[in-house]
C-alpha cells in the first residue's frame, strides 16, 4: 500500500526500486516477456504496486489482465483463473484441440481434472491470441484456489518466449529470507524479484503527511512508531475515531477495518484454542508467558487447552517465545486480533488477565476494562500507570490511564481532576484534540471551588480557545486564593496563566497589580519558578536582580520556566542556556506542544546572540510550523514576528512588511495586543533599512511614552535601533530624554544585553568631547557576544570618526562593521558600512577605471548608488548626516558626470555598486 505523489501521479513514496522493476517488465514488452515476482507481508505495497503496473501499462497502451484473491472464491477451482481469462474466453474456440479441451475440463464442461502444464499451455495461448504485448497482473498468488495457483505458477517459465509479462505477488514475511523457487515455482532465470521491505523513516513520514489522517505532529511520531514502516498501517492509522481504546492500554493504536482485513488470512484458520490463546496474548499488558498461560487457562477451562493454543500460534509463526517471554512476530497482528473479536469476549479475557498479572497496576487496568461502575480503589491502582516518564508509545498508555481512572472514580472532583491531568499532558504533547475531548468530559454542574478553578486552569491551557477578555485575569486570581491552601501548585499555575493573560493582552495596570497583589498575599520569597514567570510577565523590572534558583538536577518544566524567565528580563544569555535545555529534552520526550514557545523566544534570543541568522529563521519557521499544526496561533505569530525581524535586518523588507501585515491580522484575530511589539518593530527595520530614519525613529518614539508596563524587554531591544535613528533624523536631544528615563528606572538591576544597549546609546548620543571615551568604553568588555550590537556601535564610532575628518582611524571599525553586517546578512547596513568606507577613501575594485563613475568622490558615489537605489534627497541626506538640499546639489553635478537626465537612468546603471 502506498499513497501516490501529487507531482506524479504513477509513483509510489518509498518504492522507487520495486517501479523500475515494473518499468523493466514493460519495456521489454514489444520483444519478449518478463515476471516480476514482489512479495511481502501485509499492507505491505503489493497490491499497489499492482495497480502501478496497471496504470502504466494503459498509458503505453498495453491491455492488462488481472486476478486477485476473493475469499469466497477460495474453495472453487479453477475459479481465479477463469477470471482472469474470461474476457478472452470466447477466442478459445480457436485454440487447438487439446488445448482448447483442457481449457473446456478447468471451466466445468468436462468432469475430468486437466494436466497443469497443458492447461497453462492453453492459457497462455489464449492471452497470447490478443495483438501485441499483454500484461498480466496477479495479486496475492498464495491465496488463490489452489487449482488456480498451480497453473498461474506453470505459465511464469513459459511466458519468456512470448510478449506477455507477468507480475506476481506473494504474501511472505518481509523480513524473511528470499523467496525459493520451491515457494513460487520455477521462475525464468531472468526473473526479476523483490521482497517489500518496511519503508525508511523519511518515506514513512512523508506517506503519513500525505494520508493527512495524523493532524498532530505528536500523533505523526505515534503512528511512525506502531506502524513500523507498514504503508498501510502508515494510512489507516490515527488517534481520531472512537479514543485509545484497549490497544492504548500496551502502547498501540487501534486497527481500523482495512488493517484488521489485510491480516484476516493470518488468523483465519486458528482453532478455537488457539484464537483464545493469540487473544489474550494480544490483550496482555504483560510480556510474560507464564501469566499469559495462566489467563488463557482461565479463558479457556484448562491449562492443557493453553497450551496447546500456545503450541498452534508459536508453530505458525504469529508469536515467538524467548527467554519466558512472548513477542509477536508482526506486531500489527496484535492489533487487528482485537479487532476481529467481540466485545464479550475482550471483556473476558481481560478478567482472566486481572487474575492472573502480578503487576498491581497492569493488573487493574485488565480489571478496569471489564468494570461497569466507579471504584475509587481500582482508579488509583490504574492511574499509576501514569507515572512517567513517557518514551516512545508509552504516552498512550499514560493518557488511556488517566482517562480509565477518570471513568471509575466516584468523586466528581477527583474525575475532573485526572481529566486535567490527561489534558495538560496531551497539551505539553501537542494533542490538542485529544484534551479538548477530556475537557469536554468534565461537568461544571458537579464541581466545587476546586473543580472549577481545574477548569478555569484547562481553558487557558487549551489550544485553540478563543479569547474571553480582561475579565478572566480576575477570575485566575480569585480561583487561585480559593484552592491555595489545599492545592498550592494549581495556585501558582492560575496565577501564572492570569499573568500571562496580562502579557498577551498588554492589560493595564490594575490588572497586573491584581495578579502581582495576589501572588504577594499568597506566597513569600524566595519565588518558586511559576511565581517568578508570574512577575516577569507582569512586572519584570522588579525581578531583573532575582538569581533564577532551580531543584538540583533541573525538571524540564522548571528550564522552561525559568528560560521563559530570563527571556522576558532580557538576560538572553542565561535564556539561551535554559531554552536549549528544555528544547532537548522537549524533542526526547516527545513534548511538541512546547516547541513552538521555546522555538520561538530562542530565535528572537538569536537575533541578538547569533552569528548567523539563518539558525534563527530556522528555529522560527519549525516554531511556526508546528504552531499551526498544532492551533498554538498566538505562538505562531510570535513566529512570523522572528522571521518578519530577521528578513527586515537582512533587507528583505517586501517579505518582512508581509510578516507585519500577518502579526497584526495575527493580533486582531486573537485580541492579544503584545503581538503588535513585533510588528511595530519590524516596520521600524524596514524604515531604518531604507533610509527612512526619521520614520523609523516617528515609529518607535511611541513605544516609550510609558515605562511601566511589563513589555520593557521588547521596549529595550527597540531602543538601539531608537538610537541608530535619532542621529540621522535630527532627533539627538529627545533621544537622550528617553536614553536617560531608561537608565535610571533599570539602574538597579540591568540584563547584560540593555547595559550594552545604554553604553551604545551613551557614545552614539554623547557630545563631541566624551565621545570618544564612551565609545572606548562600550567597545570595551563583552560586546562580541551581541554581533549585532557589536556591528551597530563600530558603525556608529566609523561614522563619528570619520565625520571628524578622521578618515585614517575610520576605516577600522568601518571594516569591522561591514564585516559582521554581511556575516549576519544584514545586507542594507552592511552597504551603507561600505559606503562610509568608500567616503572615507577606502579602495577596493570598484568600477573599470573607463567608467564615468571614476570621475565622482566618494561621498559622490555613495549618493548616486542611494538615488539608484530609489532614496529621496532627505532619506538619502540622514543616512548621511547631510541636508536634502546638500544632497541636491551633488546630485547636480553627478548626472552630467554620468551622462544622465533622471533617477531612472542612475537605476539602470550597474557600475556604481
Amino acid at each position: 500500500m502506498g499513497a501516490r505523489r501529487q507531482s506524479d501521479d504513477t509513483a509510489l513514496i518509498g518504492r522507487a526500486h520495486e517501479c523500475d522493476l515494473v518499468r523493466a517488465v514493460l519495456d521489454a514488452l514489444p520483444d519478449s516477456g518478463r515476471v516480476l515476482h514482489l512479495s511481502g507481508g501485509p499492507g505491505s505495497g503489493k497490491t499497489a504496486l499492482v495497480r502501478f503496473a496497471a496504470r502504466a501499462a494503459a498509458q503505453r497502451g498495453i491491455p492488462v489482465l488481472s486476478v486477485t484473491w476473493a475469499p469466497a472464491e477460495r474453495d472453487l477451482g479453477h475459479a481465479a483463473l477463469h477470471g482472469l481469462l474470461h474476457p478472452l474466453l470466447p477466442h478459445a474456440v480457436a485454440l487447438p484441440g487439446a488445448e482448447r479441451a483442457a481449457l473446456a475440463s478447468a471451466f466445468g464442461e468436462d468432469t475430468t481434472e486437466p494436466e497443469p502444464t497443458v492447461l497453462a499451455r492453453a492459457a497462455l495461448m489464449l492471452i497470447t491470441r490478443a495483438p501485441g504485448p499483454v500484461l498480466v497482473c496477479v495479486d496475492d498468488l498464495d491465496r488463490l484456489d489452489p487449482a488456480s495457483r498451480d497453473t498461474l505458477r506453470a505459465i511464469a517459465p513459459l511466458c519468456r518466449d512470448t510478449r506477455v509479462g507477468i507480475i506476481i505477488t506473494e504474501r511472505a514475511d518481509p523480513t524473511g529470507p528470499r523467496p525459493t523457487d520451491a515457494a513460487v515455482g520455477p521462475l525464468p532465470k531472468d526473473a526479476l524479484t523483490a521482497a517489500l521491505s518496511p519503508l525508511p523513516t523519511p518515506h514513512a513520514r512523508d506517506l503519513v503527511r500525505r494520508r493527512g489522517r495524523a493532524r498532530a505532529h505528536t500523533e505523526e511520531e505515534l503512528v511512525l512508531a506502531v506502524a513500523r514502516g507498514n504503508p498501510l498501517a502508515l494510512t489507516e492509522l490515527s488517534l481520531s475515531g472512537n479514543g485509545l481504546r484497549e490497544a492504548a492500554g500496551f502502547g498501540m493504536l487501534p486497527a481500523s477495518p482495512r488493517l484488521a482485513d489485510a491480516y484476516a488470512d493470518d488468523l483465519g484458520s486458528l482453532s478455537a484454542r488457539g484464537s483464545g490463546v493469540l487473544l489474550t496474548a494480544a490483550l496482555s499488558t504483560s510480556p510474560l508467558v507464564r501469566e499469559i498461560v495462566d489467563a488463557g487457562t482461565r479463558l479457556l477451562g484448562g491449562v492443557q487447552h493453553a497450551r496447546a493454543g500456545l503450541d498452534e500460534v508459536v508453530a505458525q509463526g504469529l508469536v515467538t517465545e524467548e527467554n519466558g517471554h512472548l513477542r509477536f512476530t508482526q506486531p500489527l497482528l496484535r492489533v487487528a486480533a482485537l479487532h476481529r473479536e467481540p466485545a464479550t469476549r475482550r471483556m473476558s479475557a481481560h478478567a482472566a488477565l486481572g487474575d492472573s498479572i502480578a503487576d498491581p497496576a497492569r493488573a487493574a487496568w485488565h480489571a478496569a476494562q471489564c468494570a461497569t461502575g466507579t471504584d475509587e480503589e481500582l482508579a488509583q491502582r490504574v492511574e499509576a500507570l501514569a507515572a512517567g516518564p513517557w518514551p516512545d508509545t508509552a504516552l498512550l498508555v499514560a493518557l488511556a490511564a488517566l482517562d480509565t481512572a477518570a471513568r471509575l472514580s466516584p468523586d466528581p472532583e477527583r474525575r475532573a481532576d485526572r481529566l486535567l491531568r490527561a489534558a495538560e499532558l496531551a497539551c505539553h504533547y501537542g494533542l490538542g484534540e485529544q484534551a479538548r475531548q477530556y475537557a469536554r468530559g468534565i461537568d461544571p454542574a458537579e464541581l466545587g471551588d476546586l473543580g472549577r478553578a481545574m477548569l478555569l486552569w484547562l481553558h487557558d491551557l487549551l489550544p485553540g480557545n478563543p479569547p474571553v477578555g480582561a475579565e478572566r485575569i480576575g477570575q485566575l486570581c480569585a480561583a487561585a486564593r480559593s484552592v491555595a491552601a489545599t492545592q498550592p501548585e494549581l495556585a501558582r499555575k492560575l496565577l501564572h496563566a492570569a499573568a500571562g493573560r496580562c502579557w498577551w493582552e498588554q492589560a493595564a495596570a490594575r490588572e497586573r497589580d491584581l495578579v502581582v497583589d495576589t501572588l504577594k498575599d499568597l506566597r513569600t520569597p524566595p519565588w518558586k519558578p511559576r511565581e517568578l514567570a508570574a512577575l516577569a510577565l507582569t512586572d519584570p523590572l522588579s525581578i531583573s536582580h532575582v538569581p533564577l534558583r532551580a531543584s538540583e538536577p533541573p525538571t524540564p518544566d522548571e528550564q522552561l520556566i525559568l528560560g521563559q524567565v530570563a527571556h522576558l528580563t532580557g538576560d538572553l544569555e542565561r535564556s539561551g542556556e535554559l531554552l536549549e535545555a528544555a528544547e532537548r529534552a522537549a524533542r526526547a520526550s516527545g513534548r511538541h506542544g512546547r516547541l513552538p514557545h521555546i522555538l520561538g523566544a530562542r530565535a528572537l534570543g538569536e537575533i541578538w546572540r547569533g552569528t548567523q541568522w539563518q539558525t534563527a529563521h530556522a528555529m522560527a519557521d519549525e516554531a511556526r510550523t508546528i504552531a499551526t499544526r498544532l492551533r498554538l496561533d498566538n505562538y505562531g505569530a510570535r513566529a512570523t514576528g522572528a522571521q518578519g525581524l530577521i528578513e527586515a535586518l537582512q533587507g528583505h523588507h517586501d517579505k518582512a512588511l508581509e510578516r507585519a501585515a500577518a502579526i497584526e491580522g495575527a493580533s486582531r484575530h486573537l485580541g492579544q495586543g503584545q503581538h503588535l511589539n513585533l510588528a511595530t518593530l519590524t516596520r521600524v527595520l524596514t524604515a531604518s533599512g531604507s533610509g527612512r530614519y526619521a520614520d523609523a525613529y516617528t515609529q518607535l518614539r511611541s513605544s516609550f511614552t510609558e515605562l511601566t508596563t511589563p513589555y520593557s524587554f521588547q521596549q529595550f531591544w527597540g531602543l538601539a535601533f531608537f538610537v541608530e535613528a535619532a542621529l540621522p533624523a535630527g532627533e539627538a536631544e529627545d533621544a537622550r530624554t528617553v536614553v536617560k528615563e531608561i537608565a535610571d528606572r533599570t539602574r538597579s538591576g540591568r540584563a547584560p544585553l540593555l547595559r550594552q544597549i545604554l553604553a551604545y546609546a551613551d557614545a552614539a548620543l554623547a557630545p563631541d568631547e566624551e565621545a570618544e571615551h564612551r565609545y572606548r568604553a562600550a567597545l570595551d568588555g563583552d560586546i562580541a557576544q551581541w554581533p549585532l550590537l557589536h556591528a551597530m556601535t563600530r558603525l556608529s564610532h566609523g561614522v563619528w570618526l570619520r565625520r571628524r575628518r578622521r578618515v585614517v582611524e575610520s576605516r577600522a571599525p568601518l571594516t569591522v562593521a561591514e564585516s559582521l553586517f554581511r556575516s549576519l546578512g544584514a545586507t542594507s547596513r552592511a552597504d551603507l558600512a561600505a559606503s562610509e568606507l568608500r567616503a572615507a577613501g577606502h579602495t577596493d575594485s570598484g568600477p573599470d577605471q573607463d567608467s564615468p563613475v571614476t570621475a565622482l568622490s566618494p561621498q559622490q558615489r555613495t549618493i548616486a548608488r542611494l538615488a539608484a537605489d530609489g532614496l529621496t534627497n532627505r532619506a538619502i541626506g540622514e543616512q548621511l548626516h547631510l541636508s536634502a538640499r546638500t544632497v541636491a546639489s551633488h546630485l547636480y553635478q553627478i548626472f552630467p558626470k554620468l551622462g544622465v537626465n533622471s533617477r531612472a537612468q542612475l537605476a539602470e546603471r550597474t557600475d556604481l555598486h
